[in-house]
């Protein structure tokens, strides 16, 4: 299990906001290393059944959406029937059952190879899809950068906030070391420097909203390449599986998310040090081919996952899940083992068939819009702050004020991360997973999942 850093700048945000100064605060990384609320619970998988996020995500736990003033969110992305024919409850096969362990809103399993749906709820349901859209990224770099290439990483990019795999200001990095750090450790520092490299942040999410559109997506939109939570951003399991498979047919793709673990470059006077990839469905599954990890506190856990069971390559994605029955991958485990009972041929719809509509003339582009949400309902639009708000936050100013002294202090005292887990493929080699450090800090953090 990876362990590394988390920069402190990043803990500083609720107390920031909480002064009514978004603009002098970074952008928000709510829950990507230590979340500033208690984790989501939930004692059953929500009712999607009715299509409560047909138009937007679920309403934000914290102020990770909030415009800043001046801005305007932009409108929900439009909706139009989806060409495979799913609902937004769960569509399975006779005999699949659900397992007990999933509480995800929404959940798709799909083959690799052929594109078969097996099974899947709310798979057009909008979620934020926090790191798992860091895929976008990584193949944006596949395609229009060298992996050879050596990238010098900036301040601004050693800074970022949210998870890191510890690169350092004026480090030298290639390419391909920098895709290692965003898909094995989640490092929205190594995001930012790849970023950087593609031509800047507007640049980079132009290439990824294009990249996601040229994949046929319908409920994405991308506002953040790192997968932190902005207003606007959205994404779908089906979308989700759509660019997890176009990005498994790439070699260098399958072959680091695949990866246990790499030696990782130092920076100055800071040597190198071990990333373990931090998918455990990959750690403790011998059939594992790799995926992604995501968490934020309005996105909860997401997850995708690959398993390649006698040349059968299935993938799980989750959105919107808790761990209160198990960890995300576990979750994501037992939605492939089901799916394993399934004979190939038997599923519920076909990845393909965003494809086969774009064929019979629909270019891929909504042209229907879904009816916009009654007065009572959330909607990514709905930004307004009552006077109650203002008041409580002028007191929340007052004890932020105290409290970021506070926390100055304890930030500068050295953090330890939990003792790591042994995995299986930890076992298989004899190691064990030796945290990464920060050349920021020189300690090593709290774990990411």
């Amino acid at each position: 299990m990876t362990h590394h850093s988390w920069p402190r700048r990043a803990a500083i945000i609720p107390f920031c906001l909480a002064l009514g100064a978004p603009l002098a605060c970074p952008p928000q990384a709510h829950g990507q290393d230590e979340p500033d609320l208690p984790p989501a619970s939930r004692a059953e998988a929500p009712d999607t059944s009715s299509c409560p996020n047909q138009l937007v995500p679920p309403k934000a736990r914290t102020t990770s959406e909030t415009p800043q003033p001046g801005s305007t969110p932009p409108p929900p992305l439009p909706v139009s029937p989806a060409p495979d024919g799913l609902g937004c409850g769960v569509s399975a096969p006779r005999g699949f059952t659900v397992p007990e362990s999933v509480l995800a809103s929404g959940w798709l399993v799909a083959d690799l190879d052929t594109g078969e749906v097996i099974a899947a709820k709310d798979p057009h349901g909008r979620y934020r899809p926090a790191s798992i859209i860091k895929v976008l990224l990584a193949r944006v770099a596949l395609e229009h950068l060298d992996l050879d290439t050596v990238v010098t990483a900036s301040d601004e990019a050693a800074g970022m906030e949210g998870s890191a795999v510890g690169i350092g200001p004026g480090g030298k990095y290639t390419v391909r070391s920098l895709l290692e750090g965003l898909l094995m450790a989640s490092g929205n520092d190594a995001a930012t420097a790849l970023a950087e490299q593609l031509g800047g942040e507007k640049e980079t999410l132009r290439l990824v909203n294009e990249l996601a559109q040229r994949d046929g997506a319908r409920d994405t939109r991308v506002m953040n390449y790192t997968g932190l939570d902005r207003a606007g951003q959205s994404s779908s399991a089906f979308d989700l599986a759509r660019f997890y498979r176009a990005a498994w047919k790439n070699p260098v793709f399958a072959e680091i998310v695949r990866t246990d673990h790499v030696d990782f470059p130092g920076w100055g006077e800071n040597e190198g040090f071990e990333v373990w990839n931090d998918n455990h469905l990959l750690l403790n599954d011998p059939t594992g081919i790799g995926g992604k990890t995501g968490y934020t506190d309005d996105a909860n856990h997401t997850f995708v996952g690959a398993t390649d069971r006698d040349g059968r390559r299935l993938v799980a994605v989750l959105l919107d899940t808790t761990v209160d029955r198990g960890r995300a991958w576990e979750q994501a485990r037992d939605l492939l083992d089901e799916a394993y009972q399934v004979p190939a041929g038997r599923g519920v719809a076909s990845l393909d068939a965003a494809e086969d509509a774009s064929a019979d003339g629909q270019d891929g582009t909504p042209t229907e819009m879904a009816p916009m949400p009654s007065p009572n309902s959330h909607s990514a639009s709905q930004t307004a702050v009552s006077p109650l708000h203002l008041g409580l936050g002028v007191g929340a100013a007052i004890i932020a004020l105290a409290a970021i002294a506070v926390l100055v202090w304890r930030l500068g005292r050295p953090r330890l991360a939990p003792g790591p887990r042994t995995t299986w493929r930890q076992r298989r080699s004899g190691r064990t997973g030796r945290s990464g450090r920060s050349g920021r800090t020189g300690r090593t953090g709290r774990a990411r999942r």
